[in-house]
């Protein structure tokens, strides 16, 4: 007991860390382990190949028929990102393979949900959420890196901390009190709900209350079911040691955590111009409209 004291009065008695300010994630590491790599933390040899092969070139994009990767503009100059020196090649540290642990029933549940976005054009609603610009993996929890627009800004208050994720523009807002409590579980929200505390210099973060993936629309996704628990802590006057734990005993076989840096960035963030009903989500509707009377035209 007499421990648990002097470990609370050190907690009060210590500076809360500040964390304002702009950051990025921009890496070549991403949340999974690409199949090229093979551990954690790959050789200097290995690196060295990695970051050869894909430095500067625009990531190739399964599926791809409208020359995404070629028309966006990608943010892949910087190479592997490094933990304690030792360069990562995902944010995943467990399963010890950097692989999301699905279970078999959540495997064949993302792979109907793909299936489904190929053919169903009926309707906006039929859409993913980062289609209808709603909402998008980046801001997370789990934040997350794609290649470009990887800058946040966080804004920090006593009441609440804010983090806003320039993909997407979302703006998930933390709000801070041991004695707060999550709302019923039938409210769900697209970031889900965050109640924080502060353990000495580590902002320690709870989120649930997420909607359902099927409304999400991407396999890497939350569910209604998904706790996640985040830990931001300042290892550098640069630099944010970011680690998460992710927990759904539905879609996933067991607990998987992960490892991230974020590196204070001088920006600035710039606007990104996407919002519910855009021309490009209206002339994605009218493409498949003009399919269908085509294909009428045709006959059987």
């Amino acid at each position: 007991m007499a421990a648990l004291a002097a470990q609370e009065a050190a907690a009060k008695g210590a500076r809360t860390p500040r964390l304002d300010g702009l950051w990025t994630n921009n890496s070549l590491t991403s949340l999974e382990r690409d199949d090229e790599l093979k551990t954690l933390s790959p050789s200097s040899a290995e690196v060295g190949a990695y970051e050869a092969k894909h430095l500067g070139k625009a990531p190739q994009i399964p599926g791809d028929t409208v020359g995404g990767a070629e028309s966006e503009y990608w943010e892949t100059d910087v190479g592997l990102a490094r933990i304690r020196g030792q360069a990562r090649s995902s944010w995943i540290v467990s399963p010890a393979d950097g692989k999301i642990p699905y279970t078999a029933a959540a495997k064949a549940a993302n792979k109907a949900r793909g299936d489904r976005y190929k053919t169903n054009f009926d309707g906006p609603e039929a859409r993913r959420a980062s289609e209808r610009c709603l909402t998008t993996e980046a801001s997370g929890p789990p934040l997350q890196n794609g290649g470009y627009n990887d800058n946040y800004e966080i804004v920090q208050t006593p009441g609440a901390i804010a983090i806003y994720a320039e993909f997407n523009h979302d703006v998930r807002v933390i709000r801070m009190g041991r004695g707060l409590r999550h709302p019923p579980a039938g409210e769900r929200r697209w970031m889900g709900d965050s109640i924080g505390h502060w353990e000495g210099r580590t902002l320690v973060v709870e989120t649930t209350n997420f909607m359902p993936a099927e409304m999400m629309g991407a396999p890497l996704d939350p569910a209604e079911d998904m706790t996640v628990v985040e830990r931001i802590t300042p290892i550098a006057g640069d630099q944010l040691l970011y680690e998460f734990r992710v927990t759904d005993p539905v879609r996933f076989v067991q607990t998987w955590r992960g490892e991230m840096v974020l590196r204070r960035t001088k920006g600035p963030i710039y606007e990104y111009a996407c919002h519910e009903g855009n021309y490009s989500m209206v002339n994605m509707l009218q493409g498949a409209r003009d399919a269908e009377a085509a294909a009428r035209k045709a006959g059987p």
